[in-house]
């Protein structure tokens, strides 16, 4: 079993900027997740993030993953199973079947794509249904493509789809489009978008792959669009079942409730990012990022304490 002065749970941008900080502050640190990234790995660009103009975002999870590299980190490809308490540590166990141990932990496992919960939904996904236009857009180039969603998400998926796709149907459950008026403002300006309001999708055709998207309207009854992908931002939840599993407390959306110095109610567990109810639940790139340095920080203030 291999041993850490601090495990970080997740490798997005809160995990990857706990991990520069405490590493600054010569501690041992493992990174415990996927591609590091996050979902940032999905951001067609990030245009918020302080010295960029525009950054995509797998550039900037690369620069940040190599900048962590290099100072040190240990990157532990695998998937968090199943945490233990030990005495005044905690043992981790992954799904490859390896363990590890740690003073301190910081949960910063972030937040994955919901769902529309229809049936033949998962009989579609990688066939036509997709989460992520970052990662799937080119293999609808040149197809009739659809969002779901009203949010940052859905424009930006709509918008990069817009650039490949002869013809994408944004469409919302709702009448009006929230989110950032620079990226409503785009969408309004692209004659290829179709935005369709106040819409729901209550089912999912087709033989061997998606073909048609049923809609339903409260006055006008079901309509049918043929479309050759659809892409879902509906939005995200947290990834917070582990923590819930070891006593940890939640807010009434399942996010981690965190003190201002990111300490959770378990001790020597503290968390960051997504997950977490910090930063008046502005969940951002960089409120991610500063929530992980202020978690490394207090876990270097209580390691010094002992």
């Amino acid at each position: 079993m291999e041993n850490f002065d601090l495990l970080i749970l997740g490798s997005g941008p809160a995990g990857l900027t706990a991990a520069l900080y405490a590493l600054r502050y010569n501690l041992t640190v493992g990174i415990i997740g996927g591609i590091p990234g996050g979902l940032m790995m999905e951001s067609h660009k990030i245009c918020n993030w302080p010295g960029e103009n525009e950054v995509v975002g797998y550039e900037l999870a690369n620069k940040m993953k190599e900048q962590v590299k290099q100072q040190g980190a240990k990157f532990i490809f695998d998937f968090v199973e199943e945490i233990l308490p030990d005495n005044e540590a905690w043992i981790v166990k992954t799904k490859a079947g390896k363990e590890f141990k740690s003073k301190f932990v910081i949960y910063a496992l972030g937040t994955q794509h919901k769902h529309l919960g229809l049936a033949a939904e998962d009989k579609f996904i990688g066939k036509g249904v997709a989460y992520c236009a970052t990662c799937d857009a080119m293999f609808y180039k040149g197809k009739i493509t659809a969002v779901i969603g009203g949010g940052n998400s859905a424009m930006t998926a709509a918008l990069y789809l817009a650039d490949i796709c002869p013809k994408v149907y944004l469409i919302n459950k709702r009448a009006d489009l929230k989110g950032d008026i620079v990226w409503l403002n785009k969408v309004k300006e692209k004659e290829n978008i179709v935005y369709i309001p106040n819409n729901n999708v209550i089912d999912l055709t087709g033989e061997e792959k998606l073909e048609k998207i049923i809609l339903q309207t409260e006055f006008l009854g079901q309509t049918e669009i043929n479309v050759d992908g659809l892409f879902i931002e509906i939005g995200l939840e947290p990834n917070t079942v582990l923590f819930k599993t070891i006593g940890g407390e939640l807010d009434e959306k399942n996010h981690i409730k965190v003190a201002q110095d990111m300490s959770t109610n378990l001790k020597n567990i503290f968390a960051a990012g997504d997950v977490t109810n910090g930063s008046n639940n502005f969940r951002q790139v960089l409120t991610a990022a500063a929530e992980g340095a202020i978690a490394a920080d207090s876990v270097f203030k209580e390691f010094s304490k002992r």
